[in-house]
């Protein structure tokens, strides 16, 4: 099992770098903590609708969709968002930090762990559950994050109301503009393929760079009930509730894989510009990226370990 946690290490290290590398910055006065604060309002609005609009538009529709593993995982998603809206209101009444606990509670990092785990697992290119689940998953998660964060900031649940401000959402508004381009097979020019892809391939490093400028191990300690509690409901609750689900529903191999990703990913990356851009706690968001990223070295490989040692996956 030697490749499995190398897999994991090989996702995760990234990551760390780039945190690292921000850090550094923030050490050396390179930048400070407020200045990254607008570029976190330009990675929201613009980096993070076009990464999100090139993962759709990428999709291959063509091979068909696997019916039983979206209905699965429509409803698991479904009352992960139910929970996620509930519970944390119960570990801290400060809706800043409750919002953002349940954020990352339903917000997985699917798409980047999903193609990286899958690929490390059953061989370059592999990919189709993956890819094929992400119709689903990545709007899905987009639009729950958007409500659990608008209801903190807004304070109503008028369901008018309510579609208005997740349309306007910049990530919202990047699925729709992917969807209805890929919908109706609308051509993108070369020179501005290479721009959106530019982009798009960039986001998630700036993004970790910026978690790591924003990085604060005594704001950390501050916020340490509820930094444990985001941790302890995404990388353990999560899954050990939605994966034995997954194994009684007969998904094995690459369906399997995907259903682990989406379920024992880390906090999404774009948790972090999301929280700051909408108000809530940006910090304790940062923090939840940056823990359960490096948890994920373990927690990743656990499940590999045991899925593959029962001859599941």
């Amino acid at each position: 099992m030697n490749e499995s946690f190398f897999a994991a290490v090989r996702v995760v290290m990234p990551m760390m770098l780039l945190m690292l590398v921000g850090f550094c910055v923030r050490v050396q006065r390179i930048i400070d903590r407020p200045a990254m604060k607008e570029y976190d309002r330009v990675i929201f609005k613009i980096f993070m609708p076009v990464l999100l609009f090139k993962n759709i538009y990428e999709m291959d529709f063509s091979r068909g969709f696997m019916m039983k593993e979206m209905i699965f995982a429509a409803v698991c998603l479904l009352l992960n968002f139910a929970f996620s809206l509930t519970v944390p209101k119960l570990i801290t009444k400060d809706g800043n930090k409750s919002s953002v606990i349940g954020q990352a509670v339903v917000r997985g990092n699917y798409i980047l762990f999903g193609v990286t785990v899958s690929e490390a697992i059953f061989g370059e290119g592999n990919i189709g559950a993956v890819v094929m689940l992400g119709v689903l998953v990545v709007p899905a998660i987009n639009i729950f994050s958007a409500i659990i964060l608008e209801l903190n900031r807004s304070g109503k649940a008028k369901f008018g109301k309510l579609l208005i401000a997740v349309l306007k959402n910049p990530m919202i508004i990047g699925a729709i503009f992917a969807f209805i381009f890929k919908i109706f097979k609308i051509y993108i020019p070369v020179p501005v393929w290479s721009v959106i892809r530019s982009i798009a391939n960039s986001t998630t490093t700036i993004s970790f760079i910026s978690l790591g400028v924003g990085l604060d191990m005594a704001e950390a300690k501050a916020d340490i009930k509820p930094l444990l509690w985001g941790i302890f409901l995404r990388m353990i609750i999560v899954p050990a509730v939605f994966m034995p689900l997954s194994i009684m529903m007969g998904f094995r191999n690459q369906s399997l894989c995907a259903m682990m990703v989406l379920f024992a990913a880390p906090s999404a990356v774009a948790s972090y510009p999301m929280a700051v851009a909408m108000g809530a706690d940006g910090n304790l968001a940062g923090q939840l990226v940056c823990t359960t990223t490096i948890l994920s070295i373990i927690t990743i490989f656990l499940w590999t370990l045991f899925l593959k040692s029962f001859g599941l996956m």
